[in-house]
């Protein structure tokens, strides 16, 4: 069964997605064949993937000891994503249901991108999916 992806409406010429994903389950061969068949080239995970990653360019979520230092790792993962958006290629944004990460990472990168992050906040939340409004504020504030 293919994950659930969440496309959100950017400046393209590449697309940028969220989906949920248990951080307690690994990637099984199906669902990265599936995520491929849909056009993912670059999967951004809480969960290191099998050997096989049917093509897919699989880059680890940065979790630091020290949140200042996750968060500078965040706001480089987004400035490269907002780069793979402008080369064309399809980018997923994938975090654990209930910490709403993969939604955080999505909205900055709207916003290297150039949509205002009120906007890009708005794109990117699913109903009921938590932020954390901190790092978004921090965000803008310092690149905004």
């Amino acid at each position: 069964m293919a994950p659930a992806l969440h496309v959100i409406a950017g400046p393209g010429p590449g697309q940028l997605a969220t989906m949920a994903h248990p951080a307690d389950e690994p990637w099984s061969p199906q669902e990265l064949t599936a995520l491929a068949r849909a056009g993912v080239q670059v999967l951004v995970s809480a969960r290191e993937p099998g050997p096989d990653t049917a093509g897919i360019e699989v880059v680890p979520f940065p979790l630091a000891p020290e949140q200042r230092q996750e968060a500078n790792q965040v706001v480089a993962l987004a400035i490269r994503l907002a780069r793979e958006v402008r080369a064309g290629r399809f980018v997923v944004t994938q975090a654990a249901a209930d910490n709403g990460r993969s939604t955080l990472l999505a909205t900055m990168t709207l916003a290297l991108l150039g949509i205002r992050p009120g906007e890009a906040l708005r794109r990117t939340a699913e109903p009921g999916a938590p932020i954390a409004p901190d790092w978004l504020h921090d965000f803008v504030a310092t690149n905004g």
